[in-house]
């Protein structure tokens, strides 16, 4: 916790009550001018993720630019009164006109906001009064966060000093954080089309079983692909031979054309494909692309990268079981508590 000095604590007897405040977005230049709010996340908009996150609060204010692209939302309207100064304005402004004693400050890029966190917000700002913000990594974050009206005179004053960061405002009026526990995604914020593209295109998660000659990587990879795909995950290996590799069985047709001189060849049917290519210096990264409807891509080998990874010693060290290491996978890929 960071202990908050600066703002008065108000005396009681007062109304804490707390209204949600959604921040639309402004311009949303980052992201090529579409608004954020409408995204879709899971063919949801992100701010219905956002309102479920929300619902521990009974009204809640969409913060805007202007009213006209939002009128759809159904939410009450607060026009910005102070424009092109970012987040800390539309936070000034929802502080001078609700009448609630403050807001639940969360941004229209936060689809992953969920009730758990909201009510922790409210329950430690209920019983310490004042800023009340999230942190990860010991990185503080001011969203989701609570905002009192006695932090209103020095974000004003913020403003006029032309100082218009939000986390500058905020450690200059003082704060209290609750930690977010590792993998919680209620601060992470979908600001570029990049990030869009990441959350509506999950890339798969890589894993490395690294090793050398004959120290069971395959042998453990072998258990470990039934047992991943047991528990509902699409699994692809990639294997990196450190010398050269045999890159067709003599005989077929295949092996034939590269005889001949072909410097790449391809078969198909209805079920299946096969590549083969000559390359320069190719790496693991190429064929990665080659898998991107996999859920998890298993790579023999490549013990000195850093990809997460588990190193086989057989028969120095009893490997690890299947079902263990598959735990560790799916806790390193945020779906399992390490």
């Amino acid at each position: 916790m960071n202990a908050a000095s600066a703002i008065k604590t108000p005396t009681p007897p007062y109304t804490d009550d707390i209204a949600g405040y959604l921040l639309s977005g402004g311009k949303n230049r980052r992201m090529g001018g579409r608004k954020k709010l409408f995204l879709e996340y899971n063919h949801t908009p992100f701010y219905r993720h956002i309102l479920t996150g929300m619902s521990p609060l009974n009204t809640i204010y969409l913060s805007v630019d202007t009213p006209e692209p939002y009128k759809s939302v159904g939410l009450p309207l607060i026009t910005d009164r102070y424009p092109e100064t970012g987040p800390l304005g539309a936070v000034c402004t929802g502080l001078e006109i609700c009448h609630e004693q403050a807001l639940f400050v969360a941004a229209c890029d936060m689809p992953f906001l969920d009730e758990n966190i909201t009510e922790q917000l409210i329950k430690e700002y209920r019983q310490h009064p004042g800023i009340t913000i999230t942190e990860s990594d010991e990185t503080p974050l001011p969203f989701p966060g609570i905002y009192p009206k006695e932090a209103l005179p020095i974000f004003l004053n913020q403003l006029k000093t032309g100082r218009r960061k939000m986390m500058e405002a905020i450690k200059k009026a003082g704060y209290r954080a609750i930690t977010l526990e590792k993998g919680n995604a209620a601060g992470i914020n979908i600001n570029t089309p990049g990030e869009y593209r990441r959350l509506t295109e999950p890339t798969p998660f890589i894993f490395a079983v690294s090793g050398y000659k004959n120290s069971g990587k395959t042998t453990l990879l072998t258990s470990l692909i039934p047992e991943l795909k047991r528990r509902g995950y699409k699994v692809a290996v990639i294997k990196h031979d450190g010398h050269d590799f045999q890159s067709d069985v003599p005989g077929t047709d295949s092996f034939r054309f590269q005889e001949a001189g072909a410097f790449g060849t391809a078969v198909y049917s209805s079920k299946r494909l096969m590549i083969t290519k000559e390359y320069k210096e190719p790496d693991e990264k190429m064929l990665i692309k080659a898998f991107g409807e996999a859920d998890i891509i298993l790579i023999e080998g490549l013990k000195d990268s850093s990809y997460p990874k588990y190193i086989c010693d057989y028969p120095n060290q009893k490997p690890i079981s299947a079902v263990e290491l598959a735990d560790r996978i799916e806790a390193l890929k945020g779906e399992k508590p390490l």
